[in-house]
């Protein structure tokens, strides 16, 4: 029976997460070189970390999911 199910490639999912990561860290690094950063847990590093996470989806779904026409 699963013979007859078609393969589904991987690839998509992967790459969103690695740009999802990739996004955190371009975060991580533009909101450090903008900003003075605190070592604790604040504002800052939840607009890096969530500004960096939807870079990342902005970038899987702007770019390599957008419909073909």
């Amino acid at each position: 029976m699963s013979e007859d199910l078609p393969r589904e490639s991987a690839w998509p999912a992967v790459r969103l997460v690695i740009l999802v990561i990739a996004g955190v860290i371009v975060g991580n690094v533009a909101v450090t070189l903008l900003t003075n950063r605190d070592p604790a847990l604040g504002l800052d590093e939840l607009l890096a970390f969530g500004g960096g996470a939807a870079l990342g989806l902005l970038a899987e779904f702007a770019v390599f999911r957008r419909p073909r026409r």
